[in-house]
């Protein structure tokens, strides 16, 4: 029961000390900003430690911890595919593809390489669709916070909300990403803290290494706990019949199967709150050391709440659906730790919360701008865009507090914002900087044909869909909520291959129409992808050089004492 919780105030005053302390970290870092640089990129003076942190303490959010263990309860490891295991996949694919470029050619926004290398066009098409994707995501990110504090105070859910939007947007309006930053490390550690206390108390009701880890089924689904790739009718478990993934046999299993691991492992790769942080880095060998280790520690501390919701599960397997979803960690807390550990857990989730809130809400507003804003004044200033960019921050703030006051399904929100940018905009920033030929028709093109066909693929797959997902609530009566995700997950392969073959059908019966452009730096300088590939052992020609003009300057000033 919301608001019940016999040691509530303390949660309550916990938080309250936790608010103060994170807005008082804004305040300091306002003082750091004197630039758009400072303000977006922090500058790019971000180390290992720094860029690690952020990197962590942004992707493991609400999804992750409430909506994993939530996930986890009801279909056991397919469940979470989309995330930890997609999200960790998504670290490394920028790590080994794109963290050298992108950092080399000094972009502040995954949208500056779009316009320099096909036009201002295409560039606001991409700020567009990326900035609603990550509005979904922001708005999933509210929702968790929103839950937090309604169990714990028992107002109305729209309440909880709206105070979870204003603490944000006002500590990230003051410093930007040395505020989200600073943050972020902080937050890391407390969410740390807060998932091992979790764990263990929560590990003597596992039944042991061998229980917990078996693949028979032992989730509200049936589905077999383990299965990472669609199950095969020969090991599908006899009552339940639950072979395919959730249920879903032949291509329809498959395609599932690939939507789950790639909407958010290769949609949010063009992502401006996941880009944000490389482009932050110090060097090139930084961003990319900082994307596998942030890969590594995501999809191992990712594994906690996945435990925690199994773990549940053999606890009390009767909780409805809604309550499952984004509950199972807070009772898990309410009914298993004791007062001083409930706080610490529960300040931690909200730590987990609010570092992925605060970075999204930055990464949208940067895109306004800093490129949105171009396009309505072309002359624009630094002081200018700085000042843009930090109006922007409650607008953004509002449109996402629309989007979760309407929809309040917190892991749905995080998947669907990475599949909006997978069928629009993944094919186009991969081919900016790998396929030479690729030009802005192409590239337009392939982003209304995914779209397109995205929607297509809905409306053929709904049918089948709903009659999957007839009776799982109410006898005879078709449960809308996953009819409707199922199908936008399973047509958004449809959509990617749309893309894809737009943009090169496109691009080469264009060639001569609309030449395509060389990749440039921002200041207009040809970037040359050599020496792209991630690998963490070698820094650039540029760094060695910097390196040994430092080690210069130490012996000059060895030497003159």
């Amino acid at each position: 029961m919301e608001g019940t919780y016999e040691y509530s105030n303390w949660v309550i005053f916990g938080l309250a000390v936790y608010m103060v302390g994170i807005l008082g970290v804004g305040y300091y870092a306002s003082t750091k900003v004197h630039s758009t640089s400072d303000y977006l990129v922090a500058g790019r003076k971000l180390g290992l430690f720094y860029l690690t942190g952020t990197l962590f303490a942004t992707w493991f959010g609400a999804g992750t911890a409430m909506g994993g263990a939530g996930n986890a309860y009801l279909f056991g490891n397919q469940g979470v595919l989309f995330d930890p295991w997609g999200a960790a996949l998504a670290l490394v694919v920028v790590g080994l593809f794109f963290a050298r470029m992108m950092r080399r050619g000094k972009f502040l926004t995954t949208i500056d390489v779009l316009e320099t290398r096909f036009s201002n066009k295409m560039g606001a098409l991409s700020a567009v669709v990326l900035g609603v994707a990550d509005l979904g995501w922001l708005a999933g990110m509210l929702v968790g916070f929103g839950t937090i504090v309604q169990k714990f105070t028992g107002i109305e859910m729209h309440v909880a909300i709206i105070i979870a939007t204003i603490i944000v947007v006002a500590y990230t309006y003051m410093g930007g990403m040395w505020a989200v930053t600073l943050t972020d490390v902080w937050q890391m550690f407390i969410l740390l803290t807060g998932l091992g206390v979790m764990f263990f108390y929560m590990w003597p009701h596992s039944g042991g290494f061998e229980s917990l880890f078996s693949n028979a089924p032992a989730n509200w689904s049936g589905i077999n706990q383990w299965s990472f790739l669609p199950t095969s009718a020969a090991a599908a478990n006899p009552e339940f019949e639950n072979a395919g993934f959730f249920y879903y046999t032949g291509h329809q299993g498959w395609f599932y199967w690939f939507a789950a691991l790639t909407s958010i492992g290769l949609g949010v790769v063009a992502s401006q709150s996941l880009m944000q942080r490389f482009l932050g880095a110090k060097n090139e060998v930084t961003a990319v050391r900082a994307g596998y280790i942030g890969a590594l520690m995501y999809s191992t501390i990712g594994m906690i709440p996945i435990l925690i919701g199994m773990i549940y599960f053999k606890i009390n397997p009767d909780l409805g659906i809604n309550e499952a979803l984004n509950n199972i960690l807070i009772y898990s807390a309410i009914d298993y730790l004791p007062p001083v550990a409930t706080v610490i857990f529960i300040v931690a989730l909200t730590a987990a919360i609010m570092s992925s809130a605060d970075s999204i809400l930055l990464a949208v507003a940067a895109l306004v701008g800093n490129n949105l804003y171009y396009y309505v004044k072309p002359d624009v200033t630094d002081e200018e865009v700085l000042k843009v960019t930090r109006r922007s921050i409650p607008v953004v703030a509002l449109g996402a507090l629309a989007i979760a006051l309407l929809s309040q399904s917190l892991y749905n929100l995080v998947v669907a914002s990475g599949m909006v940018a997978m069928v629009g905009i993944v094919v186009p920033f991969f081919a900016a900087y790998f396929w030479k030929k690729a030009n802005n028709l192409g590239a337009m093109f392939s982003v209304l044909g995914g779209g397109v066909f995205w929607v297509i693929g809905y409306f053929y797959y709904l049918p089948m869909t709903s009659e999957a997902n007839t009776g799982i609530v109410e006898e005879g009566v078709v449960y809308f909520d996953w009819a409707m995700w199922d199908a936008l997950y399973i047509s958004s392969i449809w959509g990617i291959i749309a893309s894809l073959t737009t943009l090169v059908v496109v691009s080469l019966a264009t060639q001569k129409l609309d030449p395509p452009k060389g990749l440039v730096d921002v200041d207009g300088n040809p970037l040359e992808v050599q020496d792209w590939l991630g690998n963490p052992f070698k820094s650039s020609p540029e760094e060695l050089e910097a390196a040994l003009d430092d080690e210069a300057e130490r012996v000059r000033a060895s030497d003159s004492i």
